[in-house]
């Protein structure tokens, strides 16, 4: 029996439907990969799938779905209603992927060792497309890692893991992180810490970034917690030129990396 020729059972498809909860993401340390272009950038990031269901009427990469064939543990015909049930797309692309978690610790690790770093921490992101537009915008300019506070969506989150455009597999991204250590461990390794905040901090553009820095993020409604706060070395803010209230953490995020990488 070919891997195309599979027959997907019912038991099959509700084990990956139950990775849409965080408790079986968890316990399984698996999650979903929705769509063509993510499934790709997964796979030639080196991912090693563990199941795919496809529709094969629905599908736009014959190229990827020959490699998918041959390196999938295993690999099913779906019917699109099969597809949709799973799906968390407006309209689905006919390709799911079950993925095996990351382990980035001994990646975050190398990254303590450069001499040059840049290291985004997230302090309870809450908001999925937030948190994933994040992830892109710190591939987009280069950091060396994230990561991301245990009061933060989970990574995994099949929103989160869409909103990163495959970005999620070009950098390490530690999640549900206890940020107070790890901080601790990025100053030991001779960080400096750089916590954005609007009061008492300042203006982005006056800073001489060290060349290895930590920068803080915290949430757009109630910014850095005060336990994280205190450990910074500088607190740092965008300067307003309008009315707005405020930008939320991706908007901050993305501004922050583009004056230190410009």
């Amino acid at each position: 029996m070919s891997r195309t020729e599979n027959v997907l059972t019912k038991r099959v498809l509700t084990d990956v439907k139950g990775l849409l909860t965080k408790k079986t993401r968890d316990a399984e340390r698996k999650f979903i990969v929705e769509g063509w272009k993510s499934v790709e950038e997964a796979v030639n990031s080196g991912v090693k799938c563990d199941t795919i269901l496809y529709d094969p009427h629905n599908v736009e990469e014959y190229k990827l779905l020959s490699l998918l064939e041959r390196s999938s543990r295993a690999i099913y015909q779906a019917k699109a209603k099969e597809i949709e049930s799973i799906s968390d797309m407006v309209t689905s692309q006919g390709i799911i992927a079950v993925l095996p978690q990351f382990n980035h610790i001994a990646a975050f690790s190398s990254v303590l060792r450069k001499s040059e770093a840049l290291i985004i921490a997230l302090d309870a992101i809450n908001d999925p497309g937030n948190l994933g537009t994040i992830i892109r915008a710190c591939d987009w300019f280069g950091v060396d890692a994230v990561l991301i506070g245990k009061h933060s969506v989970d990574m995994y989150n099949p929103k989160v893991v869409r909103s990163t455009m495959g970005s999620l597999f070009h950098l390490p991204v530690l999640t549900d992180v206890d940020l107070t250590e790890s901080l601790a461990e990025c100053r030991n390794a001779g960080c400096t810490m750089y916590s954005t905040e609007l009061q008492k901090s300042e203006d982005v553009r006056t800073i001489a970034f060290s060349k290895r820095s930590v920068i803080v993020i915290g949430s757009e409604s109630h910014g850095v917690s005060e336990n994280i706060s205190v450990l910074a070395d500088k607190r740092i803010k965008i300067p307003q030129f309008g009315k707005a209230e405020s930008l939320n953490a991706a908007m901050a995020c993305s501004v922050i990396l583009s004056y230190l990488k410009l």
